[in-house]
């Protein structure tokens, strides 16, 4: 039998310029694309950034920051009850009849916490919320649905902070002295108490490393009021040495309102007349609030930025809002521009939610809209918390995811 051999016509082969012009071809293809591709990106950018009509299309269709009260989640409450509304870590939270209740975003109660409070002062900061009875004396740290601590103060609990490591202050009233505060670890133990004789503390606050307190005071003595700024060094005061390692003395008939410990140490002051910072015991002012401009709103209650509103005439009978953001680590501006009048403000870590009546405005602080949230009713209040926004209403909150 014979072996049959099959020869395969072999085919030639292309040649190498042939192979090179084809990948440089789609090679090209692929560059002219990309081109296209961020050229267009840049266009919109550049349209979104300067054409109003533009922007408000993009935000309500494309991007769809734009919602209503039709289609948020909501929580009931009882209006005739003493309801405290409370915003903490992921979830907004209700206190009535000595019952905090945790909601998230959905609505959804998740879990409760008995505590002994009606009429709560607190603070929060991270994954610690500091609340007292506001004029007794009873007071708790609170992490998750952990009570961490609790006690009861001597005198009466008028404003509490906590900072981020859990370490707690407490401003107390209706002892022999003006002011005392007091200052705790995060276990709950006392560090030290500073005793205010003849001035009163209007804030108190511990830095992000714990190493000092600051706090506001102020004087009436006088026949102006006088505002102080002082800082201690937790150190040496643990050590019964309570003396300020720096007084800042504000000018007269300025009128200190709160204090923010930021990064770096840097304290945040906010007056009724401008916004100060204080860092490596020097005085800088970062913002006036009482200018030719008409100033509405001002505040450092964000992440490393101060903010002020400035109302702007349009008409006889309307005006338009420019926020304007200054940040405090770089220097560096932004600004929205609302049409309308802000009726009230709420801010935390980078967003600011500006109140116009029936409608919100959730901006950050890069200058730019986060949700617009339009309402069939006058909207009473707003609260922020991590990634959530709570509208409240006289008998329900209202749920928007930021």
């Amino acid at each position: 039998m014979k072996k049959v051999v099959e020869f395969k016509q072999q085919q030639p082969e292309r040649p190498k310029d042939d192979i090179k012009k084809k990948v440089n071809k789609k090679r090209l293809i692929v560059i002219i694309m990309v081109v296209l591709l961020v050229l267009a990106l840049a266009i919109t950018t550049a349209a979104y950034i300067s054409n109003k009509e533009f922007r408000n299309f993009m935000d309500k269709y494309i991007l769809k920051k734009s919602i209503t009260d039709e289609n948020v989640a909501v929580i009931d409450i009882d209006y005739d009850s003493n309801t405290n509304i409370i915003p903490y870590g992921r979830y907004i939270c209700i206190l009535a009849e000595n019952n905090l209740e945790q909601y998230n975003s959905n609505g959804k109660k998740e879990q409760e916490v008995k505590i002994e409070i009606n009429n709560p002062v607190y603070d929060v900061n991270g994954r610690y919320l500091v609340i007292g009875e506001k004029g007794s004396q009873k007071l708790y740290l609170i992490s998750g649905t952990q009570i961490i601590w609790e006690k009861n103060v001597d005198g009466n609990l008028s404003k509490v902070t906590v900072n981020r490591s859990g370490y707690v202050s407490t401003i107390i009233t209706g002892t022999s002295y003006k002011s005392v505060i007091a200052t705790y670890d995060d276990k709950g133990n006392e560090l030290f108490k500073s005793y205010l004789s003849n001035t009163i503390a209007v804030d108190a606050c511990i830095s992000q490393d714990n190493n000092y307190l600051g706090y506001a005071e102020i004087s009436t003595a006088g026949t102006v009021i006088q505002s102080n700024v002082k800082i201690i060094s937790m150190k040496e005061a643990a050590e019964k040495n309570t003396e300020p390692v720096y007084n800042y003395v504000a000018p007269q008939n300025s009128l200190i309102l709160r204090i923010k410990y930021q990064e770096k140490n840097r304290l945040v002051c906010v007056y009724d007349d401008s916004i100060h910072m204080i860092e490596s015991n020097v005085d800088v002012k970062l913002m006036d609030l009482q200018e030719d401009k008409k100033i509405t709103f001002g505040d450092s209650k964000l992440t490393n930025f101060v903010y002020r509103m400035v109302e702007e005439s349009t008409g006889p009978f309307s005006a338009n809002t420019n926020v304007e953001m200054y940040n405090i680590t770089n220097q560096k501006e932004s600004t929205y521009m609302i049409e309308g009048v802000a009726k009230s403000v709420a801010s935390y870590d980078n967003i600011i939610a500006i109140n116009l009546g029936s409608e919100v405005d959730f901006i950050n602080t890069n200058g730019w809209l986060v949700k617009r949230y339009t309402s069939r009713q006058e909207i009473r209040n707003i609260v922020i918390c991590d990634g959530i926004a709570g509208i409240i209403y006289r008998d329900k909150i209202e749920l928007i995811n930021l």
